[in-house]
């Protein structure tokens, strides 16, 4: 049986720092408007709305931040996430 997460529960792990004060990287996959799935192997959380929908990540090895709608997330560190 594959692990499970709730989604609410994830928005904590994203805003984790390290010792040096700095957000830890994670993986995360999700589904694009069009349907199709994307995945970021190593981003960061650069900011979070808490009473929108919406989340900005920061993917290694870009210079712009990607918006990610919060309910077409499925997996956060190789976890699928169920609502």
């Amino acid at each position: 049986m594959s692990k499970l997460i709730k989604q609410s529960r994830i928005w904590e792990m994203m805003e984790r720092t390290g010792k040096d004060g700095k957000r830890l990287p994670f993986q995360v996959k999700f589904v694009k408007q069009n349907g199709e799935i994307r995945e970021y192997k190593n981003c960061m959380l650069t900011s979070f709305h808490s009473e929108g929908d919406t989340l900005n990540v920061m993917p290694e090895g870009e210079y712009f931040p990607r918006k990610i709608r919060r309910v077409t997330i499925i997996e956060f560190n190789h976890i699928r996430i169920y609502l």
